[in-house]
């Protein structure tokens, strides 16, 4: 489809005809990741396969491109794991991928599509997926549920009528520790509002060398108790672009993306 209008009109068109004509879930190569989807429950599912050229497009070109072969992506809010098997297409036996996920119902899917993915790949990074939520302290955590949109779960409470589960969270500085991480090169977080209470204890604690070179996390700006940017400023990180959904921050060397060319520059900002 083309990138403008009228493409996405007729993926929304085609959307439906698929989903009301096929028997889900269908296997599907999207480039060169690897999906089993269900597409009925999962919005996010849903626009990647329709719309990969729209959904968020900026932010993987990014991520892409500030992901060195034997690099590290960590993922929390991994969902059914789009942004994590895409790492994986990038990355070499030397590379890992950490998927987090706290919604047990995604977890087996998540795990399912990055095996897929891995599995049709010459080098075959490390993979480790986690059923647990990320907060600012461990313990049992409500997950309020969205079952039209399971990738809409959160630790933040729903209207009255949502479901929910108890789950265990930990500080992501615990679980790196935990996956014995000497390095972290990207972090994304999609985790519906409780991005300020995962990262900010983790950026005001962590040590130097585990700093990413760039963070890719959902604005949920009205919704954080926590001044996430002021402290992204005070470890030296920069935005370098704001999407409809998303902000992107990285350290020292930013990635200039060039919209008008569709196409990021080479270049991986560097920690000295």
């Amino acid at each position: 489809m083309p990138n403008n209008w009228l493409g996405k009109q007729l993926a929304q068109w085609l959307r439906k005809q698929v989903i009301n004509g096929s028997e889900l879930p269908l296997d599907l190569a999207i480039g060169e990741v690897r999906m089993r989807c269900h597409l009925t429950d999962n919005v996010s599912e849903r626009g990647f396969v329709f719309m990969p050229w729209r959904w968020d497009a900026i932010e993987r070109q990014v991520m892409t491109e500030a992901l060195p072969a034997e690099g590290v992506f960590v993922d929390i809010g991994a969902n059914v794991g789009i942004y994590s098997a895409q790492a994986i297409t990038g990355l070499n036996r030397l590379g890992t991928v950490l998927a987090i996920e706290a919604n047990p119902r995604l977890t087996n899917r998540l795990n399912f599509n990055l095996q897929a993915t891995r599995d049709h790949r010459k080098e075959k990074p490390r993979i480790e997926v986690i059923n647990t939520g990320i907060s600012d302290v461990s313990g049992e955590f409500t997950l309020y549920l969205d079952d039209d949109n399971l990738g809409a779960s959160s630790l933040l409470e729903k209207e009255s009528g949502s479901s929910q589960i108890q789950v265990p969270c930990q500080p992501l500085l615990e679980v790196i520790d935990q996956q014995k991480l000497s390095r972290i090169d990207v972090i994304k977080c999609d985790i519906e509002g409780a991005e300020d209470r995962a990262l900010i204890p983790f950026l005001m604690d962590a040590p130097h060398h585990l700093l990413p070179h760039c963070f890719i996390f959902e604005n949920n700006q009205q919704l954080w108790e926590g001044e996430l940017l002021e402290v992204l400023k005070q470890r030296s990180y920069l935005e370098t672009h704001r999407t409809r959904m998303n902000f992107i921050y990285q350290l020292r060397q930013p990635i200039h993306f060039n919209a008008r060319e569709k196409h990021v520059k080479r270049g991986v900002p560097v920690i000295s």
